[in-house]
């Protein structure tokens, strides 16, 4: 079939140096991420210099802002100065760069497809839309910038590449309902995501704890439902003392419809989600006539988990909803509007006598049948103004609307089941696609839930399940990261929980199964994360970061040190003087047997040192008996939190705690020559919210109110130290506690457990140190 093609030429004219080179560097593929579909490396090299010509059709806006935008970048990242030029179409045949303008009809999705062509004359990107044109100039970008070298020209491999998306939705979730971002932030996140070929940002707006979208027809929405009290971080025996602040914010309505242009330029579609019939404490407390129960919320919930408040099912609240939803439409053009459906807890329709009327008037027999009615009632709401419903997997229960789509969370098994149905679906399953997990277990790492998403596990995500057929696979979307804000309070903790995972995220949703490669990943990931630190892009290195484990020998003269990185990825160097790790260091052979004290430093090397993966630890005989709360082992995993307070403070720092069961133990201590223990204590407001009610583990205090105990071997096991809490109360940083230890000898395993009167406030460990007999210096 004969298509036209829009096409963008970049050329360096007299500036090129034409070298007839073949490319062997191209045989793995360009340095770029998402891995192009189809790669091949022809003769000859392009070099590009300052004053090179980037042309586009007069007239052609889109091809416009992909040329002026790729300029812009290109200066910023590499500091070449190019020269975006619109060119006549008359011009087309004898113009160094040109665009050929085919625009598709209306009813046809855009495809994103490109391709990019380099000789040794010129380079061009043809697609047939908008979004394929984008595309083709941020690959084209990531080429030019996969050079170490900063500034000057660059020289460019010459090849040909075709290139289009896997799955077409490729999604990132922003939770602004618990924490809020800066309109600036967002729009920063947009551009990284179009970078990494990411294409919708799902933003959750409203939730228990706060409503953030202006709606002119009910203004407390942000009034009352805005703003929430967070608790004070000093811990206090009095709970009528403890100190509070107010928390929120909203974004306006001309906030949000700039943001959604600046994203549709970047071919990043904006869907908004409303949560209905759960999540809803904020709406009910600015509106609470339109709630499920008698009992009227003042402000929106400060403490996190599942809330009971629900919608009720009147007429009135359909009109309060759709009314909503029509100023949510105006603002968003996305087909799909996003209604949450989940975590409905039904105790308050279940106990509302007014509800199980209505329930037996519509001939519905459960509740989860309510929720089926509920959200079919909006659905079809929706679909009368040419929208898509979309909800969180729990739409299932008690039978799926008729034009909503499912994005299935409790892993796979809800998409799996909406595709069975005809019914299209967004995988986003907790383990791996939850970024609010963290990346790595070690002691300087973020905040977030307790088990562990690693860069690895994402990237080895399957996207199209065994257990649907090829017809059905078709309804599988595409595949989406959650990045939930309750314990990730900060924008600089957004970016580090959302980078590098959405690269390995992108890879995934763009890339066919048989075309990606782990290995060649990880390569092409030191480059990326080159281009993270020129665009300002704060992430965590935590897959390459070198990491250490000390064990003391028993004279305390001396110290065995093993170094590794997550990825068991390339070179480890290191030095043991304090000085600069570089390419000529020592390499990493074996464990080290060093003399204490030492200064030693290290880090990964992919020919040139890895950004930041650099170690530096300063050892002596305390500092390898000391350990943080992260490289602890906890007595029980769930639910369990690497958490910080909120706001945080510089001596307030991250702590690991279950926070039913403050509990920890330090594994295999060197308690030989060890005459006390000292452990860092610090207090965090109690704001977990347990829908089953489960008692936290409390014990009863052997001092005047609280403490942590130390026990041997086991948690049950004898008791050797006791360290009250008492000087820690109404202190607002980490608190020393210390402790003597009697004829301690061996390797044993110690309990370390926080035993007190009452749940709040919850006590977390930071630190625990063994006190030598004598320090060597």
């Amino acid at each position: 079939m004969n298509r036209e093609h829009r096409y963008l030429f970049i050329a360096a004219g007299l500036l090129a140096g034409i070298l007839c080179l073949a490319d062997s560097a191209l045989a793995q593929g360009p340095s770029v991420i998402p891995a192009p579909l189809s790669v091949v490396a022809t003769p000859g090299v392009l070099k590009i210099e300052d004053g090179a010509i980037v042309s586009y059709e007069d007239g052609d806006s889109k091809a416009r802002f992909a040329a002026e935008h790729f300029v812009t970048l290109l200066q910023r990242t590499q500091g070449l100065r190019l020269v975006a030029k619109g060119i006549h179409p008359g011009t087309l045949s004898t113009a160094l760069i040109a665009i050929m303008k085919n625009p598709p009809a209306a009813s046809i999705p855009q495809n994103e497809a490109y391709d990019l062509n380099v000789s040794p004359k010129q380079a061009t990107i043809s697609a047939d839309d908008g979004a394929g044109l984008y595309y083709g100039t941020v690959t084209l970008w990531e080429m030019l910038t996969a050079t170490k070298a900063t500034h000057g020209p660059v020289e460019l491999q010459c090849v040909r590449i075709h290139d289009e998306p896997h799955m077409h939705w490729r999604g990132i979730m922003l939770d602004s309902a618990r924490h809020m971002q800066s309109v600036e932030f967002i729009w920063q996140l947009i551009e990284w995501m179009s970078l990494e070929k990411l294409n919708v940002l799902h933003w959750h707006l409203t939730d228990d704890q706060g409503w953030r979208l202006e709606i002119k027809q009910y203004p407390k929405l942000t009034e009352v439902g805005g703003w929430r009290q967070l608790a004070d971080v000093t811990a206090t025996t009095n709970e009528e003392a403890v100190k509070s602040h107010r928390y929120g914010g909203y974004y306006s309505q001309d906030e949000v419809r700039k943001l959604v242009a600046y994203a549709a330029q970047r071919n990043v579609t904006i869907v908004p989600e409303i949560e209905i019939p759960g999540h809803a404490s904020a709406a009910l407390a600015a509106y609470p006539e339109f709630g499920s129960s008698d009992a009227r919320l003042k402000a929106p919930v400060s403490g996190y988990g599942i809330f009971p408040n629900l919608y009720n099912v009147n007429d009135s609240t359909f009109t309060f909803i759709e009314n909503i939803l029509t100023e949510v439409m105006q603002l968003f053009p996305s087909t799909f509007i996003h209604i949450g459906g989940d975590e409905a807890i039904k105790e308050q329709w279940e106990s509302s006598p007014k509800i199980q009327a209505q329930m037996k008037q519509l001939g519905i027999r459960s509740e989860d049948e309510l929720q089926s009615y509920f959200v079919k009632r909006i659905d079809t709401f929706l679909t009368a103004h040419h929208r898509r419903t979309m909800g969180w997997d729990e739409i299932l229960q008690g039978g799926l609307a008729a034009n909503a789509t499912v994005m299935s969370w409790h892993g796979v098994q809800g998409g799996i089941e909406a595709a069975k149905q005809g019914h299209d679906a967004v995988l986003t399953p907790v383990r791996p696609l939850y970024f609010n997990y963290r990346q790595s277990d070690a002691d300087d790492e973020a905040p977030g839930r307790f088990a562990l998403n690693t860069l690895s596990d994402v990237y080895a995500f399957n996207p199209t399940p065994a257990a649907l057929t090829g017809e059905q696979r078709k309804h599988i979307l595409g595949i989406q990261a959650n990045l939930w804000s309750e314990y990730v309070v900060t924008e600089d903790r957004d970016a580090w929980m959302l980078f590098p995972r959405a690269a390995a995220l992108a890879e995934v949703a763009w890339t066919p199964s048989d075309h990606r490669n782990w290995k060649d990943f990880s390569k092409r990931l030191v480059t990326e994360m080159r281009r993270y630190r020129a665009l300002g892009i704060g992430f965590d290195p935590a897959a390459f970061r070198v990491r250490s484990a000390e064990t003391l020998e028993p004279n305390g003269a001396r110290v065995t040190v093993r170094l590794s990185n997550q990825l068991d990825f390339g070179t480890l160097r290191y030095t043991t003087g304090g000085s600069e790790v570089t390419a000529s260091s020592a390499q990493y052979v074996g464990a080290l047997d060093l003399p204490l004290p030492v200064h030693l430093r290290a880090a990964t090397f992919l020919e040139d040192a890895i950004p930041g993966s650099q170690l530096d630890r300063q050892l002596n005989a305390r500092s390898v008996r000391m350990r943080y709360s992260q490289d602890l082992k906890l007595c029980s995993n769930e639910p369990a939190i690497a958490m910080e307070p909120d706001p945080p403070q510089q001596d307030r720092p991250v702590t690991l705690v279950n926070y039913k069961n403050p509990c920890w133990i330090y594994k295999a201590a060197d308690l030989n020559g060890a005459k006390g223990i000292s452990v860092g204590v610090l207090s965090l407001p109690y704001v977990f919210h347990d829908r089953n009610d489960a008692a936290p583990i409390l014990g009863a205090p052997r001092t005047a109110n609280r403490e942590v105990e130390v026990h041997l071997d086991a948690c049950d096991g004898k008791l050797v130290a006791t360290l009250p809490l008492d000087a820690a109360v109404g202190h607002a940083g980490v608190s020393p506690l210390r402790a003597e230890l009697e004829n301690m000898t061996g390797v044993h395993d110690l309990c370390l457990k926080v035993v007190r009167p009452e749940v709040n406030p919850l006590w977390s460990l930071d630190w625990v140190q063994l006190e030598p007999l004598q320090e060597k210096r």
